[in-house]
Parts: structure tokens; C-alpha cells; sequence
């Protein structure tokens, strides 16, 4: 019995080695949920990449997306088509659908699967006014012919339903799981990840057999850097930031504290750099925050540490967004691991750096202040205004390095020189000197 068993696996392995086969033992799961964008696309690629240098491994993509950017799906439909692994696209779970550019994807996959209740179809394409958001689909013709065209080739290319992939363009033809299998859009059916390695265990698609032995499920995590940027690109998020800078910006104005004004400027800056890549726009909040960050030192701290903590927060933003976005188990794989630590440690050299520069500047300031309020009282010496006080309006000088707030018996102006005639609690009582 034990000499059976043997030969017949001997004969298996030479039959699989001599065929045109594919053995999976490793399976990375990607989840492309909600819109398809250029980050969706950045964040596959990371998968792939993490996928293709593993031995005997395929990407499973599980699909859940009402569609999204155009020219990010043909980007992802590029990359599943010269993969050098089998990329497994999956409508999943129960009751989820896969529209537009996720039909789109999905068609373009090596291995097409739905779930019970799931529904692919709907690629007319729409067109977005940027000012108002109202969407209106696109009828012209030469549109829909060549967008219609690149689905018919994507699902030739896999010897799919053609007749489909143009309908669903013209017409917005929808199909739900048991039509698609039956019209040759998927390949197969599956209530969850394990059945559908079930299914294709052993199965032949367009001349490939795969075999899925004791496989290893690895679910993709994008590294922080995305999950920030996802935030940072998020409508809410940007509305919320654009409203809040303009009210700190009319508010900072109302009251002169520009600082204030400041703050709400650059707050209102993020959402227009988000149109930027990942990389860009990390780069551009390192620079702004460490240029926020430099103002507030190079002037004393006269906003009161306002621009110093909002660039403090926009730096380590900066920071996240740039640092090597593999996983940790790529890291024990990448074969540019040598570069990438190269850039973590030169950012770590420099932020590190420059953190110790603004620290000194600190223990600078710290040191050169006069004793506290209840030991020294500075009747009748000379400061500097570092705000403009109106005539019977509080503000704040400046004395032997200490700030004090400020009440001026006349107006003064920011930078003027104000003696100090009393004192009202804790408020210093001034005016201008001469």
C-alpha cells in the first residue's frame, strides 16, 4: 500500500512537472474597497510586488467598489495583465458588487470569482464638475466607443464574454453571479476565500492548471504612510480642515493675532496639495512645517507656539507619508532593502538634527527669562509691544525676555518701545515711551 501511495505521487509530481501548471502555496490578499484611485493603484502595486518576489504565490484581490478614476483602473488592468503571477479577482462578500471600473478590474483578472448575491456591471462612464459635483454621464460617442473597445480586448485577452464587456459600456448591463458564470464573464462561484482555493484547485484556465497545496493566506496591510494619506484625501477631512483654516484666518484678522491667521493659511493649504502623490505631497508638508517651525524660533515664539505645534504636526506628517512603504514581511524579502533604509535613517539623521537645533533655541529662550512674576515686577522698566494695543485694549510686551500680558493707557505699535507705569493683577499697565 505504502509503495502504491508512493508511485502514484511520484507520477502526479512528474505529470504537474511536465504540464503547464501552477502551484500555489502562498495566497496575498489585497482589499480594494471603495473608490479606485491613483492610491488604490500605488497600493497594489506594493502588493504585487510583495507577491511576485514569493515563490509559488498569487494575489487575491477581493473586490467591493461602486468604480472610480478611469485612468487609475487602466493603470491596475496594466499591471494584473503583465504580472508574472495569477491575480485572482473576487466579489466578495455576499451582498457586495463590483461596478464600473471594478468590472473593469475584475475582467482583467487571471481568475474571476463572485460571491452568492453580488452583482459586476454599470460602465457607462461619468463625467464630474470639479466645482459643483453633480455627475453626468458620458454619451458621446468616440468616448464610449474606445473606453467600450478596451473592455472588449481586456476580456478577450482572458477569453471572456466580449458581448458583455461592450454592453455594460452602451447599455449599463448588470450581471449577478450565476448569469456571469453562465455567459463565461467569471470562472467560478465561492461563498469565501477558502472555498473558492477550493475550486481552483486543480481547475484549467485558458490552458493553465493550477493547484493550490496547503496554502498560506496573507492579508495586505498598506503601510501608514497610505493609511494617513487615505485620511489626509478623504472629502470630509478636507472640508473640515478648509473650514476651520478659513474661520482661524477671518478670526486671526478680525483680532490681529496674524498668527492665528497663519495657522488657519496653512491649514487651508493641505486639502490643495492633496492633488499631489503620496511622496510629493509628504515632501512638500516636511517643508512647510519645518519652515513653520523656524518662524516661530527665529521670532521668539511671539505667536504664543501656535506655528510652532502646527508645524511640528505638518512635519510629522511629512515624515510618515515618506518613509518606505513596504509591509513588515516585505522587509525580510525587499531586495532594495539596503536603499530603503538608506532614506529611513537620512530622514531620522535629519529630523533628529534639526529637532536638537530647535531644542537649543529653547533651552535659550528658557534660560534668559527673568525670575517669575511673584519675585520680580518690572515698574518702570522698558519693553517691547509685540502686539499693536489699542488705547485701553489688552496685548502682550515683551521684558527681559519674559512675555507679559498688557493693558496700554495710549496705543502702541508691534515693535515700539513701551514703559511699564503699574500693574493690574497680573497685567502689566503701559505706554509708549517718550
Amino acid at each position: 500500500m505504502i509503495i502504491i501511495t508512493t508511485l502514484l505521487l511520484v507520477l502526479m509530481h512528474t505529470l504537474i512537472a511536465s504540464s503547464n501548471t501552477y502551484v500555489i502555496h502562498e495566497v496575498y490578499v489585497f482589499n480594494l474597497n471603495g473608490e479606485i484611485t491613483d492610491v488604490t493603484y500605488d497600493e497594489l502595486q506594493n502588493a504585487m510586488q510583495l507577491a511576485e518576489s514569493t515563490p509559488n504565490s498569487a494575489l487575491l484581490i477581493i473586490l467591493e467598489t461602486p468604480g472610480g478614476e478611469l485612468d487609475a483602473a487602466l493603470n491596475i488592468v496594466s499591471s494584473i495583465e503583465s504580472a508574472s503571477i495569477p491575480v485572482i479577482g473576487f466579489v466578495y462578500p455576499t451582498g457586495s458588487y463590483s461596478w464600473s471600473a471594478g468590472t473593469l478590474v475584475l475582467l482583467s483578472t487571471t481568475i474571476a470569482a463572485m460571491a452568492p448575491s453580488t452583482v459586476i456591471g454599470s460602465c457607462q462612464p461619468v463625467e464630474i464638475n470639479p466645482i459643483t459635483g453633480q455627475e453626468e454621464f458620458i454619451n458621446e460617442s468616440k468616448i464610449l466607443n474606445a473606453i467600450s473597445q478596451y473592455f472588449v480586448e481586456v476580456a478577450e485577452f482572458r477569453g471572456r464574454n466580449a458581448t458583455f464587456a461592450h454592453d455594460c459600456v452602451f447599455y449599463n448591463t448588470n450581471l449577478g453571479p450565476e448569469d456571469a458564470l453562465k455567459y463565461k464573464v467569471i470562472n467560478f462561484i465561492a461563498t469565501d476565500v477558502d472555498s473558492l482555493l477550493n475550486e481552483i484547485n486543480g481547475s484549467t484556465i485558458n490552458g493553465v492548471t493550477y493547484y493550490v497545496i496547503n496554502p498560506t493566506i496573507t492579508y495586505y496591510q498598506p503601510g501608514i504612510g497610505y493609511q494617513v494619506y487615505e485620511v489626509l484625501i478623504n472629502s470630509t477631512i478636507q472640508d473640515l480642515l478648509s473650514g476651520l483654516g478659513l474661520l482661524l484666518a477671518i478670526v486671526g484678522f478680525a483680532i490681529r493675532h496674524y498668527y492665528l491667521a497663519g495657522v488657519g493659511i496653512l491649514l487651508m493649504l493641505i486639502p490643495l496639495l492633496t492633488g499631489l502623490s503620496i511622496n510629493w505631497l509628504g515632501l512638500a508638508l516636511l517643508i512647510i512645517g519645518l519652515a513653520a517651525i523656524a518662524i516661530d524660533v527665529h521670532a521668539g515664539f511671539t505667536t504664543h507656539a501656535a506655528l510652532f505645534i502646527t508645524g511640528i504636526v505638518l512635519t510629522v506628517l511629512g515624515i510618515v507619508l515618506l518613509q518606505p512603504t513596504y509591509t513588515p514581511q516585505s522587509w525580510l524579502i525587499a531586495t532594495n532593502q539596503v536603499e530603503a533604509r538608506i532614506v529611513l535613517y537620512s530622514l531620522v539623521a535629519f529630523v533628529g538634527g534639526f529637532g536638537g537645533f530647535i531644542a537649543a533655541k529653547v533651552i535659550g529662550i528658557i534660560r534668559t527669562r527673568p525670575l517669575s512674576e511673584r519675585l520680580y515686577l518690572p515698574v518702570n522698566d522698558v519693553g517691547v509691544a509685540v502686539d499693536d494695543i489699542n488705547k485701553d485694549e489688552i496685548g502682550y510686551v515683551k521684558v527681559r525676555g519674559e512675555y507679559w500680558r498688557a493693558k496700554a493707557l495710549e496705543s502702541v505699535r508691534r515693535g515700539s518701545r513701551v514703559i511699564i507705569v503699574g500693574i493690574d493683577g497680573d497685567t502689566l499697565l503701559v505706554k509708549p515711551v517718550g
